[in-house]
């Protein structure tokens, strides 16, 4: 996500903040100083509310993280690769290169996070006992830490997807089936009904005075659209599969060579054949890729002066295959958050795959009624 941070990297995986986790990080921590604490130990000072509510917020992000990464382990362990984890408003997701390939996997990883955060509230709850004296800011913040972390096991274990119970119930009805699509569409739809019937219940909250039925409300639409955009992404998914990226491919417009001065570039064939991109050849051979970003970065003035060689991306160059199916392209899109993937027949540029060019195909297919068996 490019709107958000890496902060450290754990067991190989890149840990990263979402932007939305300050906005919830304040809020958080506010709630419990100023209201949850307060209400259970009146007997504290404001600092120490202060002190606590910024403690208990940050090991919630930890527990939070501990859970994503028990599905990350995991994942690594059944052979799919994990390239980072996003801590966000609402939680925290793993990124992985690919799905489960079968339910067992899916089942395996989906159990393990709500699994995690039984363990660890558990734990929370032992250390309480070790406390003494249970009136202490340490023993409220354990207290807090077991309740939330059994909260969050018991919350994601609801069979609406894509809480981890969605994905069980996913991993149990594609055993049954055989046929991911209908699973997710069951499971999804599961997820809506549940988002929705937590807006109403949230807004019920709030007209009768509850300002806490806002976050059933903003969990309810969070789980909403969540549940609607899997089912969306894995009917683009099926629609891709089997589709070789030589049936959109943009043929290459015209051969660029490494010295060819940026304004030739611009006039035949950024206006010229209005393409925003183009590779860069010398000898059939693949020198690197020219995009109309590349050259907006540089100053007009120069345009005349300087060749495509000095603003062109050498490296990394994503590519796929001339046989490599659509969904291989666009994974290369959407994890480099990049427009065009190089498209590769041996060793020569046989064009572009873009995002407009695989959307393209999407929209055409459905307007057509087109559905692949």
């Amino acid at each position: 996500m490019r709107s958000s941070f890496r902060l450290i990297r754990l067991a190989g995986i890149d840990i990263g903040i979402h932007f939305s986790w300050i906005f919830i990080f304040v809020l958080l921590s506010g709630s419990l100083a100023m209201a949850f604490f307060p209400r259970l130990y009146p007997e504290w000072d404001t600092t120490t509310y202060w002190i606590t509510g910024v403690a208990a917020t940050l090991l919630l992000f930890v527990s939070v993280l501990l859970h994503e990464l028990a599905h990350s382990l995991v994942a690594r362990a059944r052979g799919i690769p994990v390239h980072s984890i996003t801590l966000f408003m609402l939680g925290g997701v793993s990124n992985l290169e690919e799905e489960p390939q079968e339910p067992r996997a899916e089942f395996t990883m989906s159990i393990v996070g709500p699994l995690a955060s039984l363990a660890l509230a558990g734990i929370f709850w032992a250390l309480l006992q070790l406390v003494q004296d249970t009136r202490t800011p340490l023993a409220g913040m354990l207290a807090y830490l077991a309740l939330i972390n059994f909260i969050l096991a018991v919350f994601n274990l609801l069979p609406g997807y894509p809480l981890d119970g969605g994905r069980v119930l996913r991993a149990i009805i594609w055993n049954r089936t055989g046929n991911l699509v209908r699973a997710t569409n069951i499971a999804a739809t599961v997820g809506r009904i549940m988002g929705w019937t937590l807006i109403a219940l949230g807004l019920i909250q709030v007209l009768a005075g509850i300002l806490g039925g806002l976050w059933l409300a903003i969990i309810g639409w969070f789980l909403s659209s969540a549940a609607d955009a899997s089912r969306r992404e894995l009917t683009a998914r099926e629609q891709l599969s089997g589709v070789r990226v030589t049936e959109v491919v943009k043929a290459v417009p015209g051969s660029i060579s490494p010295d060819t001065p940026v304004a030739e570039l611009v006039s035949s064939v950024f206006r010229g054949q209005h393409s925003r991109a183009v590779p860069v050849c010398r000898d059939d051979r693949v020198l690197g890729i020219v995009t109309v970003t590349d050259v907006r970065e540089l100053p007009r003035d120069k345009w005349e002066e300087t060749p495509v060689s000095e603003i062109m991306t050498r490296e990394p160059l994503h590519s796929v295959r001339s046989t490599d199916d659509l969904n291989t392209a666009m994974r290369l899109i959407a994890k480099h958050d990049i427009n065009q993937v190089l498209v590769l027949d041996g060793m020569r540029c046989a064009g572009l795959v873009t995002r407009a060019d695989i959307l393209n195909y999407l929209q055409l297919s459905h307007e057509l009624g087109l559905r692949r068996r």
